[in-house]
């Protein structure tokens, strides 16, 4: 089913009553001092610093004790999102683990199907393969189950994210979370975006420390984060979280980081002098963004139904989006002195999507992203 029909269908179904939460939203007075019972430094808004950059300098300083070459060399590594084309993020990786060139990341980020790449990304090439199979095995009904009659009756989807969920508890489990952990006791850093829908902002989740933390339940944290990050609203349930203030429990309704940015890789007002001061030389600096979909327009006659227009309008919308992040972070590589290289789907690929998270298209894609890897096919500007 293509965007434009969910679309319409979403349209049909707005006026249905909605389903109440189980504990009230936060007021707007105080949705900003919320908190995570037993969590500490594990987020931040994604369109201002972190309030806690000191414990981020520390960390800093940590990361060059134990991994002495981010003297010589800095590498963040950004991963957009893009649904089934995530498959050309996943095939690059691989072809670029096989060039012998691809670097070890000292931080990494994902939104969206880039959430879903980002922790097997940052603990490195021994998690190609898993990558690969998700994107080269998965087909629309390990995703989603698609309930367009509950949306009748107040429901918060047109489809049901069990299939995605169950297949992120098989992914992220205590042994990959650990692995997480070691890396951020180095001092690495794995972020993903989600966005609070209440508040429509970016929320920036600090997976590292998350994996490093002593709480119980900090595996299904993570989990619910990625499958938030990766829930489109009104084709999946949004995810909820209970946090709290002054003792009583809220929740904040998370969905596709998407929503709000299409990559990142830092605030645009974080001071990087601050951290660069840390550093005994000036380390050569690189973003290495893979934005997984075409960001050149792609010419096609539209059809003159409504699915048509919807879907060509609201891809139209995220291609533009989606740009303007990308300028954003070209405008921060200049300032901060990072070096930019950006891949994206080829303009040329035109292996025709049947379905969402169509097998053959992502089989297709996949190869396609390999290839590029291995040559390096990366360009330094937009």
């Amino acid at each position: 089913m293509r965007l434009g029909c969910l679309f319409l269908i979403l349209v049909l179904f707005s006026g249905c009553a909605a389903l109440p939460r189980e504990y009230p939203a936060p007021s707007p007075l105080v949705y900003e001092q919320v908190s995570l019972d037993g969590y500490h430094n594990i987020r931040y808004w994604g369109d201002k610093p972190a309030p806690y950059l000191h414990d981020s300098t520390e960390r800093l300083r940590r990361a060059l004790d134990t991994i002495p070459s981010l003297n010589q060399r800095i590498d963040i590594l950004a991963l957009s999102g893009g649904a089934e084309d995530g498959a050309y993020g996943a095939g690059f990786l691989k072809g670029w683990t096989e060039s012998g060139s691809r670097p070890e990341f000292l931080m990494v980020t994902g939104v969206s199907t880039g959430a879903l790449i980002a922790p097997f990304a940052f603990l490195g090439p021994e998690y190609d393969d898993t990558i690969q199979e998700f994107y080269t095995e998965t087909s629309t009904a390990d995703i989603l189950l698609f309930t367009p009659l509950a949306a009748l009756f107040g429901g918060e989807s047109i489809a049901d994210s069990a299939p995605l969920r169950r297949a992120i508890k098989k992914a992220i489990n205590e042994e990959l979370v650990e692995a997480i952990a070691r890396e951020s006791r180095k001092g690495r850093i794995l972020q993903v975006a989600t966005t609070n829908l209440d508040a429509q902002r970016p929320m920036i989740w600090e997976i590292n420390r998350i994996a490093e933390s002593d709480h119980p339940n900090k595996v299904e944290l993570i989990r619910k984060i990625i499958l938030a990050s990766a829930s489109v609203p009104g084709v999946f349930p949004p995810v909820k979280i209970n946090v709290q203030y002054r003792g009583q429990l809220h929740q904040e309704v998370h969905v596709d980081g998407g929503v709000t940015q299409q990559i990142f890789v830092y605030p645009r007002d974080l001071d990087i002098s601050r951290f660069r001061r840390l550093l005994k030389t000036q380390p050569e600096s690189n973003f290495w963004l893979i934005r997984n979909t075409k960001i050149a327009p792609d010419y096609s006659e539209v059809e003159l139904d409504v699915s048509g227009l919807s879907n060509r309008a609201i891809s139209t919308l995220i291609k533009y989006q989606a740009k303007g992040n990308l300028i954003n972070i070209e405008t921060l590589a200049k300032r901060d002195g990072f070096n930019m290289h950006v891949t994206d789907v080829p303009v040329e690929f035109d292996e025709p999507l049947e379905d969402m998270f169509d097998k053959n298209y992502m089989r297709a894609l996949f190869k396609v992203g390999y290839e590029r890897g291995k040559r390096k096919a990366w360009r330094t500007g937009l």
